[in-house]
C-alpha cells in the first residue's frame, strides 16, 4: 500500500513538472512575439535585430533578399525613418508548434498602413526571426 502511494506521488510530480515546462515554454514564446511587436511599435531596430537569425530572408515593399542581421537592421532603420509607426495590432498568430511561430501584424504609420509578417524558428531553444516581410496593406 505504501509503495503504491510513493509511485502515485512520483507520477503526479512528473505530470506537474511536465505541465510547468509546457506553460513556461508557451509563456516564453508569447513573450518573444510581444517583444518583437513592441520593437516594431517603437521602431527600435537595434533591439529588433537581436531577435534575427544570422541571416534573414526579408521582403520590404518590392525589394527582396537575404540579409545579415546588421544589413536587415540598417534597411529597417531606413524604412522606419520614412514611416514612423503610430500603432501596431496583432492580426494573426500561429504558435502551436514547438519549433515554429508565424505572426502577422497590421502596422499603422504616419504615411500608410502595412502588413508585417515574420517567421520564427526554434534554434537551440531560442526562437529567431528567419523571415521578415513588410507589405502595403490595400
Amino acid at each position: 500500500m505504501k509503495l503504491n502511494k510513493i509511485r502515485w506521488i512520483k507520477k503526479a510530480g512528473m505530470a506537474g513538472m511536465m505541465c510547468l515546462l509546457m506553460v513556461t515554454s508557451l509563456a516564453h514564446s508569447t513573450d518573444v512575439i510581444d517583444d518583437i511587436a513592441s520593437c516594431i511599435r517603437g521602431a527600435n531596430t537595434k533591439e529588433l535585430s537581436k531577435y534575427f537569425s544570422s541571416s534573414v530572408n526579408m521582403t520590404l515593399l518590392n525589394d527582396e533578399g537575404i540579409y545579415s542581421r546588421v544589413q536587415a537592421e540598417i534597411i529597417l532603420r531606413d524604412f522606419f525613418g520614412k514611416n514612423a509607426p503610430t500603432d501596431v495590432k496583432l492580426a494573426h498568430k500561429l504558435d502551436s508548434s514547438p519549433n515554429f511561430r508565424f505572426v502577422v501584424l497590421n502596422l499603422e504609420t504616419t504615411k500608410d498602413t502595412f502588413r508585417v509578417s515574420y517567421k520564427l524558428t526554434n534554434n537551440e531553444d531560442v526562437f529567431q526571426v528567419t523571415e521578415f516581410r513588410i507589405e502595403p496593406l490595400y
